[in-house]
């Protein structure tokens, strides 16, 4: 976006079609957001999102994909006949900030139909970090916050052991990843895509996309807050209440060469940033993949006490005998402390589990076959063994 000089907001949904760098990326001929109830657009003339819009679907061609953000926003107005799809945001987090004043957080320019000024809402807390933007709104699908001008750096998102890629997805011909672009795109400065083995190796083919290349679809209306300085944020007010236009495209996991002879390796998922990259979120079909990550817990704020507890230490009170326990332990709904009992979840065999009827994602088991703790990924995944920890 440099400078933010220019209207364009660029979205990117990865679809890997097909093995050229620059020529595989398919722009969908409609999205869908939840902004004012129901927002639907195919060019930039269409009705400007002002407030929180989350991408909720979009059309390739004759098929309409639910991004699983919010079905009901589709089917309460007559679209039903859609592939039902669940994308999340990556877990993202920066290595390099930067102190230039066009280094900016971006928020939609209206809340409940009121324009947001610096009088209004004059900073944004420390409450989340910069990567929080990142992977906000209904499954980190909101396309109306971003960072601007992040700097030149690699965004590494690592294909969790929880289920890896999932080999029936890679010739499906749905869409696998979502990346974004939401600021005016640099003339010539590409976005590197790829997957690669352990050691960085690429596996398969990296995909360069050259977002000014991409053809708007819709239009937004942003304010912006400094991100270069220390939180809280301030509203900047040169750049504030201006509109951008809205980009997608579209790729699958068979574009970067990603095959059933290679998918095993495949361990990260990397997004090299040109300098000038402009970013809603970058996400991806859970049907396809699971991820995990290493980044740092937020450390600003305020810590909520601990309301509840079980103690077998004989003690539990807000007097100074008792420690303030559980509320000296911060931020959980549940303390449970002992020098001698542990705590033991539900055990059950590998063929046991078939008999839990109705499993929620999430829900949680020790497997005495496989000996390790069990999590329930969803349908098409079932349990797998947790040994990697993750991001919400």
């Amino acid at each position: 976006m440099k400078q933010i000089l220019k209207t364009n907001i660029l979205i990117l949904i990865t679809s890997f079609l097909f093995n050229s760098n620059f020529n595989s990326q398919v722009r969908p001929d409609a999205v869908y957001g939840d902004y004012n109830g129901y927002w639907t657009s195919t060019n930039a003339n269409g009705t400007l999102s002002r407030e929180t819009n989350n991408l909720v679907g979009f059309t390739i061609g004759s098929t309409i994909y639910g991004t699983g953000a919010d079905n009901s926003v589709l089917t309460s107005h007559g679209i039903t006949n859609f592939v039902n799809e669940n994308y999340k945001a990556f877990p993202s987090s920066f290595s390099v900030l930067s102190t230039a004043n066009d280094f900016l957080i971006g928020q939609p320019a209206y809340a409940n139909g009121v324009l947001q000024t610096n009088a209004t809402k004059p900073n944004l807390s420390c409450d989340f970090s910069l990567a929080y933007y990142l992977r906000d709104g209904k499954n980190g699908l909101d396309l109306s916050t971003a960072i601007f001008n992040i700097p030149k750096q690699d965004l590494v998102y690592y294909v969790n052991v929880l289920a890896d890629i999932n080999p029936s997805c890679i010739s499906d011909n749905i869409p696998d990843i979502i990346v974004t672009q939401v600021g005016e795109p640099h003339a010539t400065f590409t976005d590197i895509f790829k997957f690669t083995d352990i050691n960085g190796v690429t596996i398969g083919n990296e995909k360069a996309v050259a977002f000014s290349s991409a053809t708007p679809v819709g239009k937004a209306q942003w304010n912006f807050y400094s991100a270069s300085v220390a939180c809280p944020y301030p509203f900047n007010s040169g750049f504030s209440n201006t509109p951008r236009d809205v980009r997608v495209l579209t790729f699958k996991l068979s574009d970067f060469g990603i095959t059933l002879a290679n998918y095993t390796s495949a361990v990260k998922f990397v997004q090299v940033l040109s300098g000038f990259s402009d970013v809603a979120f970058s996400a991806y079909s859970t049907n396809s993949m699971s991820l995990y990550c290493l980044e740092n817990a937020v450390t600003t704020g305020t810590a909520l006490d601990t309301r509840s507890g079980i103690t077998s230490l004989n003690r539990a009170g807000a007097e100074t005998v008792n420690n303030n326990w559980p509320m000296v332990r911060k931020g959980g709904y549940l303390a449970l402390e002992s020098n001698k009992k542990p705590f033991v979840i539900t055990r059950s065999s590998t063929a046991n589990l078939a008999n839990i009827t109705n499993p929620v994602e999430g829900m949680m088991v020790y497997d005495t076959t496989e000996n390790c703790l069990k999590i329930y990924v969803n349908a098409a995944i079932g349990w797998r063994c947790y040994n990697k920890k993750t991001c919400p």
